[in-house]
């Protein structure tokens, strides 16, 4: 990665000293991977002298299943930094003690800067503030009410869920700011790109409630104009305030990936395709309805075929919850591009499963939307050493083949010891028809 330019001299020292004061303020709040003397106060942020390094490039998935993995846990072992070297393209949130380690042993390992989107993070939790460092820049941020979302009583209004802070995506100012502190963060933190969490404006409608903002409520992002926005509906700025935080990043080679949520907000007409790429939390839920279902991987498609990075992750109940596991996954293959990658967990992210490994080729066919896909009452696609089928109806369906062909059936996979071993493995059984479950999938190998 080439290096940054860093902050103007004043912004960057008033950036110093909020988050050496957000720090000392912070001293009793952990972070899961906080790197912190005692007390959990950082002196002062200091501007990363490393030399600057070369670009590191999302790489090709067409022919391979990739993982990004969600946050590693911290005190990986040596075996265990081995595999996830040899198995993950890449994560997210580590300091640089952290993830020099890892590109030691795989250079073009990638690690994500982690920032919240829109709004603020609350004084009380703290995120990487110069690749080394967990603090906050609430001190300085603070210092502008401007910046800040206020309600018709003239009132912050937090997140009901975690009481960040809601900010004020049309003030030129504050747009100016963020765009310049992630910039000097993913060049101090030496990150591939930013992930940019909580940034759907469909969120409003039910989080941005504390107090309360009734013109949120329902569509009110969407239909509502505010002079605060320069006559602006909210998604209208957000759309402005994203373009100019990609292009501030995309500037110095960094991609900017908002965690856009599922899509299955069907009154959200929000540009998703304006960024570099996409975190889809909640992709392929097997409680979506056919039709949220449709939805959400037609914009998929559409994100796909412009070559976004699209990073899709979602939950398992269990390690040994294989329904979920193979509808993950064949959701992964249905929609999956040049650039897109997958990561399913139950308690960790570092956990493996043996599907992960499975070959399948290159893809032989595509679809710009889900019509395309279609295949006697299920949504197919064919590679070249195997079939992805997905059943997102509420009815089972029994697809006949047209040659026999392997059933893939995973057996074990979950969390990765201390030394390292992976557990689990993939075994077959050749079908020449097959049962897809409701909200099911099945992947099969020629």
């Amino acid at each position: 990665m080439e290096r940054l330019a860093r902050l103007p001299g004043p912004l960057l020292a008033a950036f110093v000293v909020a988050v050496s004061a957000a720090c000392s303020q912070d001293a009793n709040i952990a972070s899961p991977q906080a790197s912190q003397p005692d007390g959990g106060a950082a002196a002062e942020v200091t501007p990363s002298q490393d030399p600057p390094r070369p670009h590191r490039a999302f790489p090709d998935t067409s022919a391979t299943i990739a993982i990004l993995a969600d946050q590693l846990p911290g005190g990986l072992t040596a075996a265990q930094q081995r595999v996830v070297a040899d198995r993950f393209v890449g994560t997210q949130k580590l300091t640089l003690d952290q993830s020099r380690p890892l590109r030691a042993l795989k250079p073009s390992f990638l690690v994500l800067h982690y920032h919240l989107a829109i709004w603020q993070s609350a004084p009380g939790v703290s995120f990487i503030v110069d690749g080394r460092t967990w603090g906050n820049d609430y001190r300085e941020v603070d210092k502008h009410e401007a910046w800040f979302w206020h309600n018709a009583n003239g009132q912050r209004v937090a997140s009901s869920v975690d009481k960040k802070l809601l900010m004020n995506v049309g003030d030129a100012a504050f747009t100016k700011y963020w765009g310049d502190s992630l910039v000097e963060q993913v060049r101090s933190g030496d990150y591939d790109g930013v992930f940019a969490d909580s940034a759907s404006p469909a969120l409003l409608q039910w989080e941005a409630n504390a107090p309360p903002e009734p013109r949120f409520s329902g569509t009110g992002a969407r239909d509502n104009k505010f002079a605060e926005l320069q006559g602006r509906t909210f998604i209208e700025a957000w759309q402005s305030f994203m373009t100019s935080l990609d292009a501030a990043l995309a500037a110095r080679g960094v991609p900017l990936i908002p965690n856009t949520g599922s899509f299955v907000t069907g009154w959200d007409p929000t540009r998703y395709d304006l960024t570099a790429g996409v975190f889809v939390e909640g992709f392929a839920d097997p409680g979506f309805t056919e039709r949220d279902w449709k939805a959400s991987t037609n914009r998929l498609l559409s994100l796909a075929d412009q070559g976004k990075i699209i990073i899709l992750q979602n939950y398992l109940r269990s390690t040994n919850d294989l329904e979920r596991r193979r509808y993950y996954l064949a959701n992964y293959l249905l929609v999956k591009a040049n650039r897109t990658y997958l990561e399913y967990f139950a308690k960790s992210p570092l956990e493996w499963y043996p599907e992960w490994g499975l070959d399948l080729g290159r893809a032989l066919s595509t679809g710009k939307t889900v019509a395309d896909l279609a295949q006697g009452g299920v949504y197919g696609r064919d590679f070249a050493r195997g079939m992805a089928i997905v059943n997102p109806s509420g009815a089972p369906v029994t697809v006949t083949l047209a040659s026999p062909m392997k059933r893939v059936e995973p057996v074990g996979g979950g969390a990765v010891d201390a030394n390292g071993a992976l557990s689990g493995a993939v075994h077959s059984v050749i079908v020449g028809s097959i049962v897809v479950p409701a909200h099911g999938a099945e992947v099969l190998l020629k």
